[in-house]
């Protein structure tokens, strides 16, 4: 189920915890201890399996196998059902307001990390392992992803179980597509995403002889007729398509007629790549472009993406990029800071790994890890508003205190000349602490923690311990044992294959409810809202993600 796709020819409840004695939490903490790429102590897990896989959820940006993910997935089920569910939920969730069948919207931006094949994937596990708990929350999963999902759920079901060895529910599936389609709030999403009828010999793939296969199914719902040799009821679906209005803007350019483009309306990747390609210059609409990015009204342009992808496939210099391309990123990068809101802790400082391993590259992405933690850097420096947001350390073998030069991202992004390059000595930002303080500065003055962007793969330190243990010891030396216990160390893990395919999977504690210790990972960077000063360890980080307004809803009977 799940495993090899078909042949392009073939398409046609919670559970009680049980208490571990001292003895076997110190042989399983043991039995975890591992070593970085560069020799330092480290865990391959955390205590509790959720929050592990909470902090290495960017290693699942690429496509994971069906039977990984189902491993996964059942370990959580075993331990705890709901959070097993809310989990899946927040690993797809799209960072925005949200809104509901009936036409509510949730208070305030809901944040999730926006992985779909591995939210789509446990979704399918789900409909499988407990139907009623998937139906039941069908419509919030739609709300938090979207109706595409649904349709790629039944491409998988095909390509990988043809359609005599179909797993899902399609009466289910189809009932739903029809409350869709007959539903005012929801019923031009569906017709945006319903995929096209075409001719056999144009379906060369797996994958499109399956959507091929789904639309005629689905037009057969619609008008009754299960196997059409006229190609009336084929018309009759093609117009209801393309009477959507999700999607006016690729008709309008489908019949040619580019001066009645209304630029709001295309969604945020799609705007991103027009203005990138030479579509507006090659239809004359360069200047009418340029004097809407640039009007003051554009304030928020569309853009669902991660932050790293406005900064892929930039030129060399800031000047060989337009002056509306320029826009668009500027715009679109605020636009994910307003979408993010408003965070609570201001007196973090970002620390960034430049050492030679961040330039591969990262996982599941087109850029290195270098490049995905300079974007994220610069989130943050938006994001976490305060003495230190402009400011940022950079460390390798030795660490150094920048601050971003420009006023817009793309000039702060293109002025940073930094580049990756020697060890990973996470040591050397301790060291520039306590010379900093040893040379006098007030404590008051010091950030209340850092939020370091690295793949994890640290430089050995003293006597057998994990650098935080290091970290924490030095500091004591130097600063008061209030300022030490409360000091707030914040991993942002980024994954690549540099040292084999644990790169950045990897911890510096074991116990999930250390106090002051959290790891993030993957791509979206409004998630770090969850840190605020009243959440003290993992587990409580973890508890705060999963509780967001639409989670709420979330019922297994």
């Amino acid at each position: 189920m799940f495993v090899t796709k078909q042949n392009p020819a073939q398409v046609a409840k919670k559970s009680t915890s049980v208490a571990q004695s001292t003895f076997v939490k110190a042989a399983q903490k043991q039995s975890a201890k591992t070593v970085s790429g560069n020799g330092a102590v480290k865990y391959s897990k955390l205590d509790d399996p959720l929050c592990t896989q909470f902090g290495i959820l960017g290693s699942y940006k690429a496509p994971r196998s069906f039977q990984d993910i189902q491993a996964d997935c059942e370990l959580l089920w075993s331990l705890n059902s709901l959070q097993c569910v809310l989990f899946m939920f927040y690993i797809r969730m799209i960072t925005r307001v949200t809104q509901l069948f009936n036409g509510d919207n949730t208070s305030v931006s809901q944040k999730g990390a926006e992985l779909r094949h591995e939210g789509i994937m446990r979704m399918i596990w789900l409909s499988v392992k407990s139907p009623d708990v998937f139906w039941r929350n069908i419509e919030i999963y739609i709300a938090i992803s979207s109706w595409k999902d649904i349709i790629t759920m039944l491409q998988y079901d095909l390509v990988y179980n043809g359609w005599n060895g179909r797993v899902l529910n399609w009466d289910n599936f189809g009932q739903l597509l029809m409350e869709g389609l007959s539903n005012k709030n929801t019923c031009e999403l569906v017709k945006k995403y319903l995929p096209q009828i075409r001719a056999n010999s144009q379906c060369t793939t797996i994958e499109a002889q399956a959507d091929n296969q789904i639309a005629k199914w689905i037009c057969s719902l619609l008008f009754g007729v299960k196997e059409d040799t006229t190609g009336w009821t084929y018309k009759k679906y093609r117009k209801l398509k393309s009477a959507g209005t999700a999607h006016q803007w690729q008709q309008l350019i489908s019949r040619g007629q580019f001066d009645h483009i209304d630029f709001a309306k295309i969604h945020g990747r799609a705007l991103n790549l027009l203005v990138r390609s030479k579509f507006l210059k090659n239809h004359g609409l360069e200047e009418k472009y340029q004097a809407w990015i640039t009007k003051p009204e554009t304030k928020e342009v569309k853009y669902t993406g991660f932050v790293h992808e406005l900064f892929e496939g930039l030129p060399n210099t800031l000047t060989r990029l337009s002056v509306g391309g320029q826009e668009t990123i500027n715009k679109q990068f605020q636009t994910l800071i307003e979408k993010g809101g408003k965070s609570e802790q201001s007196k973090l400082i970002c620390v960034r790994d430049t050492s030679g391993s961040m330039g591969s590259a990262c996982t599941g992405t087109k850029l290195s890890c270098y490049n995905v933690a300079k974007a994220l850097a610069l989130y943050f420096s938006e994001f976490l508003t305060g003495a230190f947001s402009n400011a940022w350390i950079e460390f390798n073998s030795t660490a150094q205190m920048h601050t971003w030069a420009g006023t817009t991202p793309l000039e702060k992004w293109f002025n940073d000349h930094s580049s990756y390059v020697g060890s990973t000595n996470f040591q050397s930002v301790i060291q520039l602490f306590c010379s900093l303080r040893a040379n006098g500065l007030p404590e008051a003055d010091f950030p209340v923690g850092i939020l370091m962007i690295s793949d994890g793969e640290l430089n050995k330190s003293s006597m057998n311990e994990t650098n935080v243990e290091t970290a924490k010891r030095t500091m004591l030396q130097y600063f008061s044992k209030e300022y030490v216990d409360n000091f707030i160390m914040c991993m942002w893990n980024l994954q690549s294959n540099h040292y084999g395919p644990s790169t950045g999977k990897k911890f510096e504690t074991y116990e999930a409810e250390t106090p002051n210790c959290f790891y993030f990972s993957g791509f979206s960077a409004s998630v770090i809202s969850f840190l605020t000063g009243k959440i003290m360890n993992q587990k409580e980080l973890l508890a705060a993600a999963l509780n967001q307004e639409i989670l709420q809803l979330v019922k297994l009977d």
